[in-house]
């Protein structure tokens, strides 16, 4: 397609009209030779870079949101949260994917952890993105490296996405679960798009609710939905996927956030924050003060999961059979009548078992 386009356009006639628009609006006469001269100047400058032909058909400038910027200052260019490209690397190490395989990744957020991601994988990766403010930057971002097409972006709403049945080799989900409110639909969805003995790496806050985390993730780009570490454990059961590792990174994690606030002072002696993006800089930095004291104080934790999605099927439900959230919602919803009969039926055959001892 961009092979027709740059036959359809010319870019010395492009130039050209480019030029003599110019000399109109100024009220001047236009010189052919002049304009032509430039344009030919300018085409020999872009072929010594290489980037001659994709010139003209490059994304328009993407100028970062004020809060993209403050993130930038805490977090380093293109992330949102701390990390670094050589732990990112490694996550997806951890899967195991071949070389041809297909990798699913959620969540990356902006640039850094996707691009480290293909940097890992030489096969084909896709990011599901479920920011809105984080997306256009994601987008332009992919496209500014020359990642695309061997990568590609979606966006998502993580309460109702479904994924393509059995599609990936390879999953890494980051902080999704953290933001999800209704994380058993997320937990079958990774089930369901997975390979059968496919791995995918899930990498989420756990802890007990608290008024504390309202403060703490007041500068999140969702509403924080934090649970147990042996609900999510369950979850994870739940949809049918074998657990592999449960890793605590909650040390790691917050070496990683202490370096962010150390760089962040030679960031502010730079001073080239403008107003509003040292006004988000500062709710950021508010919000992760009392995050990092959870975590210190063990009342918030980081883990990872290594979930694996067994090659066979349990023997009491084959592998085409699926029970659906709605039937098992309808179960759940029986009436109360019923439910008292059973437990008065259980109750009773338990005394007249031990009338019998």
């Amino acid at each position: 397609m961009a092979d027709a386009l740059k036959l359809l356009f010319d870019g010395r006639k492009l130039a050209l009209t480019r030029a003599k628009l110019l000399a109109w609006w100024e009220g001047e006469d236009f010189d052919e030779a002049a304009a032509t001269s430039a344009y030919e100047a300018k085409r020999a400058a872009a072929n010594e870079n290489g980037d001659a032909d994709d010139q003209l058909f490059e994304a328009p400038q993407y100028e970062l949101t004020a809060r993209l910027t403050g993130l930038a200052a805490l977090w380093g260019e293109d992330r949102v949260r701390p990390g670094d490209g050589a732990a990112d690397k490694l996550q997806v190490a951890q899967i195991g994917l071949a070389p041809t395989g297909v990798l699913a990744m959620l969540g990356p957020g902006l640039l850094g952890p996707l691009a480290a991601a293909a940097a890992a994988h030489p096969g084909q990766v896709d990011a599901f993105e479920w920011r809105e403010e984080t997306f256009d930057a994601l987008l332009y971002s992919v496209r500014k490296a020359r990642l695309d097409p061997r990568v590609s972006v979606t966006r998502i709403d993580l309460e109702a996405h479904v994924f393509t049945p059995a599609a990936y080799d390879g999953l890494l989900s980051i902080d999704d679960f953290a933001y999800c409110g209704y994380p058993p639909h997320l937990a079958q969805q990774i089930m369901k798009c997975l390979k059968p003995g496919a791995c995918a790496v899930v990498e989420a806050y756990v802890g007990l609710r608290s008024a504390d985390l309202a403060t703490a993730f007041a500068s999140s780009f969702a509403e924080p939905q934090i649970r147990a570490h042996g609900d999510l454990l369950q979850f994870f059961v739940d949809a049918g996927l074998v657990l592999e590792a449960d890793e605590d990174l909650t040390e790691e994690f917050l070496g990683y956030a202490r370096q962010g606030f150390k760089k962040l002072g030679e960031n502010l002696q730079a001073d080239t924050l403008d107003v509003a993006a040292a006004r988000e800089l500062a709710w950021e930095v508010e919000a992760w003060r009392m995050r990092l004291r959870l975590l210190a104080q063990r009342r918030l934790e980081r883990r990872r999961f290594t979930l694996r999605k067994p090659t066979e099927a349990p023997a009491e439900q084959s592998a085409s059979e699926e029970v659906s959230e709605d039937t098992a919602a309808a179960r759940d919803k029986r009436p109360r009548r019923l439910r008292e009969d059973n437990a008065m039926q259980v109750l009773q055959k338990v005394l007249d078992e031990q009338k019998q001892g």
